[in-house]
């Protein structure tokens, strides 16, 4: 690209005046004007697009807000550079004049797209660019640019060029300037000090567009690159919004003939398991969302959230259909969701990334995605289209960096939405494995039932046949009996693939939830770590002054209870290690007064007043470990929940037996919980806490938890007002042998 002054061929090299009114000192009374590094190319381009299919991205991106209909990339003799590699985008968009190139395309984050968002008539496309700076792009691809330009109404056409390898060899050489010194300041060359040459030719007929002509190119592009390049490519015009004009990207190549001149198409998505779309009514302003009940996924109706209506094309698919899907498209991904404006690919996802392990995870997809263990979706089983627009959008803005949006509450806002879509998808495809385990299950058994029927029949008709038909009788029950064996074995398999799966999630649930415990314990052990570290230092300065005995005593004692805290939390960690999940009869006071008592170095380090208070003994026979994860969980949440409170810090426990029940009230009077979060703090990695360690593990593996043992959680009115949060739990008598003392 050609950035600073442009120069004509004749005229190059002049020198301008304007040199000496940018010395680096002003005169007292005048201001200073910020001036760019000559670096400041390579900030811009090869080191802020992060790769070169992006760079064409960009460039390509150009062409579309240019009104063009037609755009080609084409790749002569790239397989290895040499001095005949050359790129060439050339488009037959509006074009550029003289004024044009030097007003717009010189200008760093130039706004004349801003200012006018809609490209010129017919066409009013919601124009994509906006930083002003995607045209260092070409800078990542190659040293050198040649621009030709012509528009439809101009009977001449003009050509600018610009050579990186000058900015490069200026950069180096300034690298061992000395800014202090004000002479050499005085002559130093900046940025904008370097010219560009440029000339016009005359061409008085009706042809219009732009050819961007890039040579030295930095890497080679073998066809599996050129191949990714057609692919991500594909994805820049949502396949869903059909555009009022055609935009037909082609790439072109003289060394592979699969690419000698290929049109670039987005393919029809076929053999999804699942096909969603959530729609909104822009005369009622309601936005539609997914919505599991009763065995069905439904669309339910909301007034618009501040973040604007969306539209959502979703696509999921289960092992069989991406088998397919992936046989029918050799070499296509499946690969997430991605946000569009106005029909075309957002920045944060034009970001190509060949490898899977280095993509950015930027809805917060992928950290939910231990679907093994939680049914689960992520970005390797679905493919779906988020639309949104500038004007129905305005606060959802692609971040300068390129890397993701502009944190702000609609972002927020619309990431929430996309994820408790997920949710509900997810509900609904547990329901459906869940009731496919069950027909499973139920036509294992009715399968061995009638075996049962039919062998006791064979049995009769043999008794009552003749005998020289007992051995063919004998023969079929004892086949009928083989087989009866056989799905006997089936259900038992079924059965422990079941509990051995069960018993993998509850292992999984208890060292995530142990996170937040070690978490907090490390801080514990720090702390009295250093206390016994300078008790030491101080026995070791002092000893052995008689006159002391006393205070050593209290030192010696109080490393004593130092290293006693210390076993005890190491012993509470050491038991997440046993994997057993046996049942045996517990109290459950006794366990919730421990586990409160585990934590009385954080409550004392945080000075927060911690309160049990349970009404009875109560045995239970249960796994004592699940009911650990529910209390050691709750104590953990609500510990970051009351930790930036300014007056007093509150965490209390009530345990009352009511009828057949036992009821546990867990109340903070921390932050508390926003109504609209009610419904969801429940879902896994759900969390206002992330800024303190928190993962939203915690209360999903209570809820979980308290579920496999036929109990409830539920968020009630809290108990200390005006701020906090109350869980009511009821667990039944009856279920698990729970005994009132």
């Amino acid at each position: 690209m050609a950035f600073g002054k442009i120069i004509s061929a004749d005229n190059r090299g002049r020198k301008k005046n304007s040199q000496e009114a940018n010395s680096s000192i002003s005169s007292e009374g005048q201001g200073l004007k910020f001036r760019f590094d000559v670096s400041t190319f390579r900030l811009l381009g090869r080191e802020l697009i992060t790769d070169r299919i992006t760079a064409l991205f960009e460039l390509v991106k150009n062409s579309y807000d240019a009104n063009a209909d037609n755009v080609s990339v084409e790749f002569y003799n790239v397989n290895k550079v040499s001095l005949n590699s050359k790129i060439i985008i050339r488009d037959d968009g509006l074009g550029m004049s003289y004024t044009d190139i030097k007003n717009k395309w010189m200008v760093i984050g130039t706004n004349s797209k801003r200012s006018s968002r809609l490209s010129p008539a017919p066409y009013f496309r919601k124009v994509v660019g906006q930083k002003g700076v995607g045209r260092f792009a070409v800078d990542k691809l190659g040293s050198t640019m040649t621009l030709t330009t012509k528009r439809a109404d101009s009977p001449q056409i003009t050509t600018l060029e610009t050579d990186w390898k000058e900015y490069e060899k200026l950069s180096k050489q300034l690298d061992l300037f000395d800014p202090s010194n004000e002479e050499l300041s005085a002559n130093r060359k900046f940025f904008t000090d370097i010219e560009n040459r440029y000339w016009v030719e005359k061409r008085n007929d009706d042809s219009h567009g732009t050819t961007i002509e890039i040579t030295s190119i930095r890497d080679p592009w073998t066809e599996l690159d050129i191949e990714r390049a057609y692919k991500e490519l594909a994805k820049l015009v949502s396949p869903i919004n059909k555009l009022n004009h055609p935009f037909s990207i082609r790439i072109k190549s003289n060394e592979y003939e699969n690419f000698k001149d290929l049109e670039v198409l987005s393919k029809a998505i076929n053999h999804a398991t699942e096909e969603i779309t959530v729609k909104f009514d822009s005369e009622n302003k309601l936005q539609e969302s997914l919505k599991y009940e009763k065995g069905e996924l439904k669309l339910i109706t909301t007034p618009y959230k501040k973040m604007g209506p969306v539209y959502l094309k979703l696509y999921y698919f289960d092992k069989k259909a991406k088998d397919i899907y992936k046989k029918e498209y050799q070499g296509g991904n499946i690969d997430g969701l991605k946000i569009y404006r106005d029909g075309v690919i957002t920045t944060p996802f034009a970001e190509y990334e060949a490898q899977d392990i280095k993509k950015r995870d930027i809805l917060g997809i992928d950290k939910r995605r231990y679907s093994g263990f939680f049914d689960k979706v992520s970005s390797s089983d679905l493919l779906g289209f988020i639309e949104i627009s500038e004007t129905n959008n305005p606060s959802i803005i692609d971040s300068t960096n390129r890397q993701d949006f502009v944190d702000n509450e609609e972002y927020r806002e619309l990431k929430s939405f996309i994820i408790e879509q997920l949710d509900e998808l997810e509900k609904y495809l547990k329901g459906e494995k869940d009731r496919e385990k069950r027909q499973t299950e139920s036509n294992l058994k009715d399968a061995r039932d009638k075996l049962k029927v039919f062998t006791s029949i064979v049995r009769d008709l043999r008794n009552t046949s003749p005998s020289d038909l007992h051995g063919q009788f004998d023969a079929l029950e004892q086949q009928s009996i083989q087989i009866k064996a056989y799905v006997e074995r089936g259900i038992k398999q079924y059965i422990d693939i079941d509990k051995k799966l069960t018993r993998q999630e509850n292992l999984f649930l208890s060292l995530m939830s142990l996170q937040d415990y070690a978490l907090e314990i490390a801080h514990v052990v720090r702390t009295s770590l250093g206390k016994i570290a300078g008790i030491a230092s101080y026995l070791y300065r002092r000893l052995p002054e008689t006159d002391l005995n006393e205070e050593f005593r209290g030192a010696a004692k109080q490393v004593y209870d130092e290293m006693q805290s210390l076993d005890s939390v190491v012993s509470f960690l050491l038991s997440y290690a046993k994997s057993n999940t046996d049942f045996k009869e517990f109290d459950m006071k006794v366990l919730i007064e421990k586990a409160f008592d585990m934590h009385k170095h954080i409550f004392e380090k945080e000075n927060i007043k911690s309160i049990v208070e349970i009404n009875s003994s109560l045995l239970i026979t249960h796994n004592e470990k699940f009911v650990e994860d529910i209390i050691e969980n709750l104590i953990s949440n609500s510990v970051k929940a009351v930790k930036n409170n300014d007056g007093e810090k509150i965490i209390k426990c009530t345990g009352l037996v009511e009828e057949n029940q036992f009821i546990i009230y867990f109340s903070d009077n921390g932050y508390g919980i926003k109504e609209e979060d009610k419904n969801r703090i429940f879902n896994i990695y759900h969390t206002s806490t992330a800024e303190q360690g928190g993962a939203g593990i915690g209360l999903y593996v209570v809820k979980t938890r308290i579920e496999s043992m036929k109990g409830s959680v539920e968020v009630i009115e809290n108990e200390f007002k005006p701020t906090g949060a109350t869980f009511k739990i009821e667990l039944p008598f009856n279920k698990y042998g729970i005994k009132n003392e």
